[in-house]
């Protein structure tokens, strides 16, 4: 049973980066076909005018889940940080994703906190959110672009597609983030908000093989143990 837990986790850390995805589809889009108080109309409103009237519920409940399972993606990506390479101080490593969960801190102020009932309140949670969430994308990038470098002494970080991913979706975060605040139309702010689930889409690889190795770790163990068995 104790080997049945880590695998547990570590299955479910290369599942939820996806799941976090359908999550936000689904929040979106079930508060999209509940009555809510949106310019009548309007085919893409402000994100936070989904979470109002009827779909205010709905708007929560959504969001809740997903901070849940962002937080444990977060934990789960510090904890592969520091156990695969060296070479970058743990203090960094902590601060970057401390940036992360503080967002997580926002998202939830903007999800609970409806924009009709207060407006001043619920936009620092939107703003907070983006722009934390956007600075962690754009230090995490730099980070697994230095590994990359760095990759005789961090070879689990060699592959060069993930770093290209990081960085084009924190490119196009910050883009479209900006271009949001400039024109207040809705497609931008679906692309930005979208994004860092695109992002967190990069971890996938690596939790997934990080899962197989303690698998294999897991199998290992219990052929030794069944042999020691054996040998008494």
């Amino acid at each position: 049973m104790a080997r049945v837990g880590p695998l547990i986790w570590f299955w479910s850390l290369a599942i939820l980066p996806l799941t976090a995805i359908v999550t936000f589809i689904g929040t979106l889009v079930i508060c999209s076909q509940v009555p809510n108080n949106a310019p009548a109309g309007e085919k893409f409103p402000q994100i936070s005018q989904l979470g109002t009237g009827q779909a205010y519920p709905y708007f929560v409940g959504g969001f809740i889940i997903l901070s849940v399972q962002l937080f444990i993606i977060l934990l789960g990506r510090i904890q592969f940080l520091f156990q695969t390479q060296y070479i970058i101080h743990r203090g960094i490593i902590g601060i970057v994703h401390a940036l992360a969960l503080l967002s997580i801190v926002f998202l939830i102020i903007m999800a609970t906190v409806s924009i009709d009932a207060r407006p001043p309140i619920h936009l620092t949670g939107a703003f907070g959110l983006f722009g934390l969430i956007s600075l962690y994308c754009f230090l995490h990038t730099v980070i697994i672009v230095y590994l990359f470098i760095h990759q005789s002494d961090a070879p689990q970080h060699s592959n060069i597609i993930l770093p290209i991913w990081f960085l084009v979706c924190s490119l196009l975060l910050i883009a479209f983030f900006v271009v949001w605040l400039v024109i207040k139309k809705g497609i931008p702010e679906y692309i930005a908000a979208a994004t860092p689930f695109l992002y967190i889409v990069g971890f996938v690889p690596q939790f997934w093989m990080q899962a197989r190795a303690k698998k294999r770790e897991s199998v290992l163990l219990s052929t030794v143990s069944f042999t020691s068995q054996l040998s008494v």
